[in-house]
């Protein structure tokens, strides 16, 4: 016989007096093992909505049962029928037990160790570890997460990043919102448009912000943010991410490649060293250096188009707003000038958002957190193998990148 099993079952259900431990049993068919709780006829309850003095109603009509943590790897069921109060105030009332959230049929204890697990491992191998099916598993961890989520202080929130990162196949996005100084996202909204600016900049004023204390939002080239960020937060300045500015320059590097190829005799080589143009100045062997010398030399437009991509690094090295000024007005220039069509688009492009270039300049911000955080969903993603749901793919997010204080049970 185990000494103190009672006290050891009481303490794992939080239960206090009145609350007691009628009794355990052992079901050698299912097999599992079943605990009773009761509470004393006697006691007084408080009201549990405003907790004044009651008078006892009776119980519910119908026993409860709650899955609880394995006890001896047996899986382990609580079994309560909770009494009724009578309130002045608010009338017949139901009173929760000790061990339970409100609307869950887990206790506290299997949550918090349920939540300990989706941490760490996909929700698949965790629903066959605790033995309970994947959608109970999403439901605890969307109100735990969006719990932790909704107690954020923002309030010293100065300084956004916005990024989109996809959610399904056919062109589903959702926006993710970035304390760019604490490096956590704060907020996750569908779609990737003005409503979900909109969205965030609501999200930050529940939580104790201010729209117009944010001070800098650096963002990607996307047209839809735009308008939507100088609308939510006016005080911003708007810094158009380095990394999305080299890329309008790389694709249409890319566009005059695939143009020249067309036109060349040899389409073949031109096409298998193609990635050799987007490789990075610092990053070349002395190898790929005479390659892209000689490719650029026998396919002068291409050439010409990688020099001017090339270029950009000069004009990110600006050591003042003035000299970042005037090395963006060579490169437009150049790139107006040079015959190319595709890198005259492209220098439209820069020049319509040249203010918000500039900015970097000011700010120093770039989407490097974005693309980080971003590379840290798509790996949880693949490792769960997909969301079904924008709330449970929106609470993953939260959960690998919200840098989240949880408030789930203390197990021990």
């Amino acid at each position: 016989m185990v000494e103190n099993f009672d006290k050891m079952l009481a303490g794992s259900l939080r239960l206090e007096d009145p609350w007691y431990i009628i009794g355990a049993e052992f079901n050698e068919e299912e097999p599992a093992i079943h605990i009773h709780v009761g509470v004393d006829k006697t006691a007084a309850l408080c009201c549990p909505v405003c907790g004044a003095p009651t008078k006892r109603y009776g119980y519910e009509p119908k026993e409860r049962i709650w899955r609880h943590a394995d006890c001896l790897f047996y899986p382990c069921y609580v079994h309560c029928k909770r009494p009724r109060v009578l309130c002045d105030k608010c009338g017949t009332v139901q009173v929760n037990a000790p061990f339970e959230r409100k609307n869950s049929r887990f206790t506290l204890l299997f949550e918090g160790y349920a939540m300990l697990l989706l941490q760490d491992v996909p929700r698949a191998r965790a629903s066959r570890l605790l033995r309970c099916d994947e959608k109970s598993l999403a439901a605890i961890l969307t109100y735990w997460v969006h719990d932790a989520v909704n107690r954020m202080d923002l309030s010293d929130t100065c300084s956004i990043a916005m990024d989109e990162t996809s959610f399904r196949r056919g062109h589903k996005y959702v926006t993710v919102a970035i304390d760019a100084d604490k490096r956590r996202v704060f907020d996750v909204e569908p779609g990737r448009d003005k409503t979900a600016v909109k969205n965030v900049g609501e999200k930050l004023e529940r939580n104790g912000g201010n729209t117009k204390s944010v001070n800098s939002v650096p963002r990607n080239m996307s047209a839809s943010y735009l308008p939507a960020v100088r609308e939510v937060f006016p005080n911003a300045k708007q810094t158009i991410d380095k990394f999305h500015v080299k890329q309008v320059l790389l694709k249409a590097l890319d566009a005059v490649r695939k143009d020249e190829q067309k036109e060349s005799g040899r389409k073949k080589e031109l096409f298998l060293r193609r990635k050799l143009f987007m490789v990075p100045e610092g990053r070349m062997t002395d190898k790929q250096r005479t390659m892209v010398t000689e490719l650029s030399k026998q396919y002068k437009k291409t050439g010409r188009a990688f020099r001017i991509v090339r270029s950009l690094d000069d004009f990110y090295a600006s050591t003042s707003m003035v000299e970042a000024q005037e090395r963006l007005d060579k490169l437009y220039s150049w790139m107006r000038r040079c015959r190319l069509k595709p890198m005259k688009d492209a220098a439209l492009t820069l020049r319509n958002h040249s203010k918000e270039i500039l900015n970097y300049f000011h700010t120093r911000l770039t989407n490097a957190i974005c693309e980080g955080i971003n590379a840290m969903i798509q790996a949880a993603k693949r490792k769960a193998r997909g969301f079904h749901t924008f709330e449970g793919y929106a609470a993953m997010i939260y959960l690998v990148a919200g840098k989240l204080k949880l408030d789930t049970p203390v197990l021990f």
